[in-house]
C-alpha cells in the first residue's frame, strides 16, 4: 500500500508483539508495520544504534557533539535508544526528526519500550515534547521534531548520522530515490553516514548515484543485510 493509498483510507493503528518481546505498530487493515516482526527493539539497536550512532563515535572518538537526523520518528524507539546512548557515552546529541503523521498518544502510551529499557520518564518526555522547537530532553540530548514531509523539508543544520527509517519502498516509493538521497548527502558533514534497514538493489543504486559509498552489513534476525552509506 502506497503513501497515497494510506492517506486515502485514513490511518488507524494497532499494536502487536514482535518476536523479541517488544511492541511495534501496524497501520490498521494493512500489512504496513513500523518495525520488523522479528523484533522491533533488536532491529532498532542493530541498524541504527550499532551501525549508525556507535559506528560514527568509533570513527570520531574525540568528538563532543553529534547531530542525528531521523526520517520517520514513528514510535520514538530510535530516539529513546539514542538518548540513552548519549548519556552512556557522555556526548552532546542534537536529534532532529521528521514525521508527517505522528502517532496519537493513545497508541504510543501503550508501547512497552519504557518498561523494557527502564526509562519510563525519558520516553514520556521524548514523545510529549512539543514539535517545531529544539528542547533539552536530558543533559546530553536535545530534540527537535518537525511535522513535515522530507520531500518538502529544508535542512537548517549539517548532520552527522541519518537514520533512514521510512516505510518500505513498496509502501513509500517516493522516498527511496536519488534526489532524496542527494538532498541528504548535501546536508551531511564529511564522514557522515546514513543507515537503513533496506538493502534492495534499487536503494543501493540510488545511494551510489547520490554520491555515497555503500556498504552492505549483516542484518538483524529475519533480515540478511542492511546498509550503511558513507559520505567520504
Amino acid at each position: 500500500m502506497t503513501e497515497k493509498q494510506l492517506q486515502e483510507v485514513g490511518r488507524t493503528y494497532e499494536i502487536f508483539m514482535t518476536d523479541d518481546g517488544s511492541h511495534s505498530v501496524r497501520v490498521g487493515n494493512t500489512d504496513v508495520t513500523f518495525h520488523s516482526t522479528k523484533g522491533a527493539l533488536r532491529e532498532s539497536r542493530h541498524v541504527f544504534l550499532d551501525n549508525g550512532f556507535l559506528y560514527w563515535l568509533q570513527q570520531q572518538p574525540s568528538s563532543k557533539k553529534l547531530t542525528v537526523f531521523e526520517v520517520g520518528f514513528g514510535t520514538g524507539l530510535n530516539a529513546l535508544l539514542t538518548a540513552i546512548a548519549a548519556t552512556q557515552n557522555r556526548i552532546d546529541v542534537h536529534y532532529h526528526a521528521v514525521d508527517l503523521y505522528p502517532l496519537p498518544v493513545e497508541i504510543y502510551s501503550r508501547l512497552n519500550y519504557p518498561e523494557l529499557l527502564g526509562e519510563p520518564e525519558l520516553y514520556k518526555i521524548i514523545m510529549q515534547t512539543g514539535w517545531e522547537q529544539l528542547l533539552y530532553v536530558s543533559p546530553f540530548f536535545r530534540l527537535h521534531k518537525s511535522k513535515s514531509d522530507l520531500l518538502d523539508y529544508t535542512f537548517k543544520v549539517k548532520v552527522d548520522v541519518v537514520y533512514f527509517d521510512a516505510f518500505a519502498p513498496e509502501d513509500q516509493p517516493e522516498m527511496w530515490v536519488q534526489h532524496v538521497y542527494t538532498k541528504i548527502y548535501e546536508a551531511l558533514n564529511p564522514g557522515g553516514v546514513l543507515v537503513t534497514y533496506c538493502s534492495k538493489g534499487v536503494v543501493r543504486r540510488a545511494l551510489h548515484q547520490a554520491g555515497f559509498t555503500v556498504v552492505k552489513l549483516p542484518g538483524p534476525p529475519g533480515k540478511r543485510e542492511v546498509i550503511r552509506a558513507i559520505k567520504e
